[in-house]
């Protein structure tokens, strides 16, 4: 069973074992590129292998050599993302695959795991529907970033082909009647979304052809629910071409919901309500105070944890209680007190680089 993003991320940031590979490699989703990922795969756990080799005792790193070689044997590369994360230790053994490509390729040592790609995962996750519509039928999906994570089935879909076609000889070159059939058509394929997501405020992404999505919001009951549409091609709807066409364009979309953010943070600056400073970042959301993260991509900073109350920033990312990456431990705490934590490339405002929290009080 595949552990959920949130409830990996708290069990890896947690372990504290002796060793923690973490292997990290930019993949791909389609054949024939994704068949370079099983060579960089296994490149990347033969360079992990030969660095605890050269440096530990047989004894010591045997069960995480056995861990590893049996991960590149058995891992299936048929289903890759954008990015592939392997995490090792003497009681961890997981593999994550992300919608989101990494900075950070290559082979990871601590006595802690580089969990930033889980973290990221997590701060960006965008849940939508996709629609595969057309007049053969129409099918509904639940996409996680760049995941379709189910074909749904239910009262409502998938819709049979289009029922309201033409019966009459005499009709078959009116223009207006066969317009009419087809949106009386796509009214019921909106009603039956509507009855689908109720009051939640789920957004549908649509393929279909541009006639279709221009009558299907000109008939829609709430038009706001369709996010956009992609054109339909009739040789690539297979569901691993859908998600990767549906990812490119949510992302696009996320990458303008930056801006949201950007703007509740200003709005909070005036208020006396963010901080940039670790120290203070650390006890607000271990207070409970973190309200949102906005963390710069290129921001890492490896602290040794004193207390509850108390970091020390360190250079060196090995130690007992020490932290790789203090932005994925305090996306963690913010999360856990209902907080929410975003990755952007840049924060616009200079004097809130690299790292700022809007808080609560």
């Amino acid at each position: 069973m595949i552990m959920p993003e949130k409830q990996l991320l708290q069990m890896l940031i947690r372990v504290q074992d002796e060793l923690c590979i973490t292997i990290s490699i930019n993949t791909h989703r389609t054949h024939p590129d994704n068949l370079s990922d099983r060579i960089k795969i296994k490149n990347l756990i033969r360079e992990a292998i030969d660095r605890l080799t050269d440096k530990y005792d047989t004894r010591t790193v045997a069960g995480l050599i056995r861990q590893l070689e049996r991960i590149a044997q058995e891992l299936d590369i048929n289903y890759n993302l954008e990015s592939l994360h392997i995490f090792v230790s003497d009681t961890v053994a997981e593999v994550f695959k992300s919608s989101w490509e990494t900075n950070q390729e290559g082979v990871h040592i601590s006595n802690t795991f580089a969990v930033r790609p889980l973290v990221k995962e997590i701060g960006r996750q965008a849940s939508y529907l996709v629609m595969l519509l057309s007049q053969s039928g129409v099918h509904l999906f639940r996409a996680l970033n760049g995941r379709i994570v189910e074909d749904i089935s239910s009262e409502e879909f998938p819709i049979a082909e289009n029922q309201f076609y033409n019966t009459f000889p005499d009709k078959s070159s009116d223009a207006k009647h066969l317009d009419d059939l087809l949106r009386e058509y796509l009214n019921r394929v909106d009603k039956a979304l509507l009855r689908y997501i109720g009051n939640s405020k789920s957004v549908t992404l649509v393929f279909c052809t541009e006639n279709n999505y221009s009558k299907l919001l000109q008939v829609a009951d709430r038009p706001s629910i369709y996010y956009g549409y992609l054109p339909i091609d009739y040789n690539n709807i297979e569901t691993h071409q859908l998600e990767s066409r549906a990812w490119n364009f949510m992302k696009q979309e996320l990458v303008r919901k930056n801006e949201d953010y950007f703007k509740e943070l200003e709005a909070a600056v005036g208020k006396g309500l963010v901080i940039t400073d670790l120290q203070e970042i650390y006890r607000a959301c271990q207070d409970g105070r973190g309200d949102l993260l906005i963390v710069q991509e290129n921001f890492h900073q490896a602290v040794k944890i004193l207390s509850d109350r108390d970091i020390e920033i360190v250079d060196n990312n090995v130690g007992l209680d020490t932290i790789d990456d203090i932005s994925s431990l305090l996306a963690l705490l913010v999360d856990e007190k209902g907080g929410q934590t975003v990755y952007v490339s840049q924060i616009p405002n200079i004097e809130l680089q690299p790292i700022a929290l809007k808080i609560r009080y």
